[in-house]
C-alpha cells in the first residue's frame, strides 16, 4: 500500500462514521496507516458533580473525515479498529470537498482543538455544579471579581431567588458549537 503520511490535495475527503464514543482510537487507527484524518474538537467547561472541569468533545460527534485514495484504501478505512463504516448515499460514498474542510483545519490548527469561550456577561443563561444547586439553570445578574463570585437569579421553592455562587461553580449554557461566531 502506497504511504500516504504526506497530504495529496488531489484525493477526496470522505466522513467516516466512528463506533459511538470510539471516534478518537478510529482516528489514532486511520493515522497509523497513513491515512490523513481531520478529527475537530471543542474543549469546553462542563459541570460536574465535583465541580467544573474542561473536557473535549468531539464537534461532529462519531464521525471525522479521512483523506485517501478509494480504491486502495476503502476496505481498510470501513474495517479500522472504532469505524462503523464510511457514510454513503444510496451507493455514492460522502465525498466532501476540500474547500469545506480546508477553513475547519486552518481554524482548529494541527492539535484539532479549539477552546470554547466560557466567559460571563450579565444576562448569560448558566449551570451551576457540585453544590446543592448542582445543574441547575439560572441568570448571570452581576459577576463579583473581587469576591470571585457571580449573583444569578435561579427559580428556587416556586420563585425567582438571587444568590451568589463561586465563579468557579458557574459554566455558560451555550448555543450549539456551530451556531456559535468563532
Amino acid at each position: 500500500m502506497p504511504d500516504q503520511t504526506t497530504s495529496d490535495r488531489s484525493l477526496p475527503w470522505f466522513c467516516v462514521r466512528a463506533q459511538p464514543g470510539r471516534q478518537n482510537v478510529a482516528a489514532a487507527h486511520l493515522r497509523s496507516f497513513g491515512v490523513e484524518v481531520f478529527n475537530p474538537q471543542l474543549l469546553v467547561r462542563k459541570a460536574g458533580r465535583a465541580g467544573v472541569m474542561w473536557r473535549s468533545e468531539p464537534l461532529f460527534p462519531n464521525y471525522l473525515f479521512a483523506r485517501f485514495e478509494f480504491a486502495a484504501v476503502h476496505r481498510r478505512v470501513h474495517y479500522a479498529f472504532g469505524v462503523s463504516g464510511l457514510v454513503r448515499f444510496g451507493e455514492r460514498y460522502a465525498e466532501v470537498r476540500a474547500s469545506e474542510i480546508d477553513p475547519l483545519r486552518e481554524e482548529w490548527g494541527a492539535s484539532e482543538s479549539l477552546t470554547v469561550d466560557s466567559s460571563l456577561e450579565p444576562g448569560d443563561r448558566v449551570r451551576l455544579s457540585g453544590s446543592l444547586f448542582h445543574g441547575v439553570e439560572a441568570e448571570v445578574l452581576c459577576l463579583l471579581p473581587a469576591r470571585q463570585r457571580v449573583k444569578v437569579l435561579l427559580d428556587f421553592l416556586g420563585g425567582p431567588k438571587e444568590a451568589e455562587v463561586e465563579a468557579t461553580a458557574v459554566v455558560p449554557v451555550l448555543a450549539h458549537p456551530l451556531a456559535m461566531p468563532i
